[in-house]
């Protein structure tokens, strides 16, 4: 399995909601929810987005803006003469934030200025999406949906490829060495991974390893394949997997009893927990 099919073959984003923002306003304030990812793009006007922290970014038409989890948002119109200011929110539910890995750095928002490498390749898509999203047709909820999921994965794809992200996830699956190793515990977090054999799967030596995962990943090897298989132990728990008995062997605890304490440690809440949440 390729690297980014390794994380989206657990936490699959399904597009939940694309509509288009015309701002009739100086300021306004957009309100993105922290358990969602969103694509955000700007299809005429020029505008300045400021988060709750004050840090703050500028797009023109063309640009658009990835945001790991939404936030926030201050949103103040540049304006310019007889110019409507027009955004394209689409709105991604990745699982919730405590379960994607995707999601763990709630800070992080990646820009794509419109002349940039990864914006020429987009395009395509890009422009099928907004015929689609500001002309809609016989079925078109459904194919704007599949598209902007499809938008989705190419940008993060993009991302990979092009190493847009310094920090996290996407950032260890940019770095080929470190990929081997994240790929092997996605693929088989029931195995007893150590440093030295993720290092081996790397083709690095433990101690380098070690300290590129940690300084890319913003954790430890160990730490991160137990939030991995906390995280797919949860999704498998709220999609009606219950016998936690099988589960806790089938990612590599030798007791229920380490499993449900490593659960709650990782997660924040117990195994019941989850499943009655999916039950509500």
């Amino acid at each position: 399995m390729d690297r980014l099919s390794s994380v989206l073959s657990a936490f699959r984003p399904k597009a939940t909601s694309i509509s288009a923002f015309h701002f009739s306003r100086q300021n306004e304030r957009l309100a993105l929810s922290a358990d969602s990812s969103y694509w955000l793009y700007l299809i005429s006007g020029e505008l300045s987005l400021t988060t709750h922290g004050e840090s703050r970014t500028r797009l023109k038409e063309g640009d658009g803006v990835w945001f790991a989890t939404g936030q926030d948002l201050r949103a103040s119109l540049i304006q310019r003469l007889h110019c409507e200011t027009k955004l394209l929110i689409c709105e991604f539910d990745f699982a919730t934030k405590a379960l994607n890995p995707l999601l763990d750095l709630e800070w992080q928002w990646v820009k794509v200025e419109k002349g940039d490498e990864i914006a020429l390749q987009l395009s395509p898509l890009k422009s099928i999406l907004l015929t689609e999203s500001l002309q809609p047709r016989c079925g078109s909820q459904v194919v704007i949906e599949r598209l902007a999921e499809a938008y989705l994965v190419q940008m993060l794809r993009l991302f990979i490829q092009n190493k847009k992200i310094e920090l996290g996830l996407l950032a260890g699956l940019s770095d080929a060495r470190l990929a081997r190793a994240i790929v092997a515990i996605h693929e088989q977090p029931q195995q007893a991974w150590q440093v030295a054999s993720l290092a081996e799967k790397a083709g690095m030596s433990r101690s380098v390893f070690s300290g590129l995962f940690k300084s890319t990943m913003g954790m430890s090897p160990m730490a991160y394949l137990t939030s991995w298989r906390m995280r797919l132990a949860a999704q498998r728990i709220k999609n009606g997997d219950r016998n936690l008995a099988i589960l806790s062997d089938e990612l590599g605890y030798q007791s229920e009893a380490a499993f449900r304490r490593t659960f709650k440690k990782v997660i924040g809440m117990t195994p019941g927990d989850i499943g009655r949440q999916s039950r509500l």
